[in-house]
Parts: C-alpha cells; structure tokens; sequence
C-alpha cells in the first residue's frame, strides 16, 4: 500500500503471487493471510520461492506485545481486523479498538504518516498505563485465527514439519 493510498487496488496475496512470478525472474517471498502449513503450501504451489510469516510469531512468548494485543490475538476471529489508517497514517490491519471505532477505520482527517503516531502519542501512553489498548496499535493479519502459543522456536519447527507432511500427502 505505498504506492497507493485507494484500497480498491490492493490485491490479495494468493491472487498477487502467481502474477508476480510471472512478470519477473527472481524469487518471490510470498506474504499476507498465510499462518499455516496449508497456506505455505498454497504459496509455493502459486509459484513463490518463499514464505514470511508475521501475525502467527505475535502469539510466540518473545512477542513484545502489550496484554491487551495478546488478548485480542487469544480471541482473534476469522472477521476480527479490519484495514485502518488513523493509527500511523498509513493503511496497515489490525485489531479493532477504541480509536478506530470512533475515527474510522479510515479517515480522511488523520495527519499522515508518521504524523498520525505522534499525534497519538499522549493517548496511547496514558492508555496503556492503564491497562487498556485503546489508542494503541494491535496488528495482525488476517490468519490471526490461525495462530497457536508455542515458542518461536516451536513455531518455527512445527511450521516445517506440518508442511513437509502435507507436501508429502499432496504429492502421493
């Protein structure tokens, strides 16, 4: 979303990777709404040399999240973030709170970016001495229903395994 702001434009992943690998010749990392085996198998099947992976690391223990984001993430729903611009200036998802019910999820009234954080700054600190996550930004993707607690390590190792099973199943 930086070389656009119309969020009409944007293209999901596992549409976006088999045409991007067709329009170049380098690898391709594919990213965005893949949290498990299954849909790292779906990108390298679409033709991607890679995965990254965010939201599922966020419910690892070494995830510096506040406890109100780790909650949101424990209750995470298929239908739980949503795109919003009025926490930095910029279009990035995450967790619905607070501020985006009252300004959003987008407003053309937000400062832009990295204008918007400051602006938020006072709130967000005063929230968060509180306990709360209402000004703060809680991201996640949209496979944050996906994630599972375990050490990134785990994580990591379980990723690995669950897709060399699966690939394993496909190709028999």
């Amino acid at each position: 979303m930086f070389l656009t702001t119309d969020l009409a434009t944007q293209i999901g992943t596992f549409a976006l990777v088999p045409q991007i690998v067709d329009a170049i010749n380098v690898p391709v990392i594919a990213s965005g709404a893949i949290g498990d085996a299954r849909g790292i198998v779906a990108a390298l099947a679409l033709g991607a040399g890679a995965v990254q992976i965010g939201t599922a690391y966020l419910f690892c223990a070494e995830a510096k999240i506040s406890p109100p984001h780790r909650a949101a993430l424990k209750g995470a729903a298929g239908t739980g973030t949503v795109l919003t611009n009025v926490l930095t200036g910029r279009t990035a998802r995450g967790f619905v709170n607070r501020i985006i019910r009252e300004l959003g999820p987008i407003s053309d009234g937000v400062p832009g970016f990295p204008l918007a954080s400051s602006a938020l700054a006072p709130l967000h600190a005063k929230a968060q001495s509180l306990g709360s996550g209402d000004f703060s930004p809680m991201w996640a993707g949209d496979a944050a229903a996906l994630g599972r607690e375990m050490s990134a390590f785990e994580l990591t190792q379980t990723l690995a395994r669950e897709t060399q099973d699966l690939l394993r199943k496909l190709a028999h």
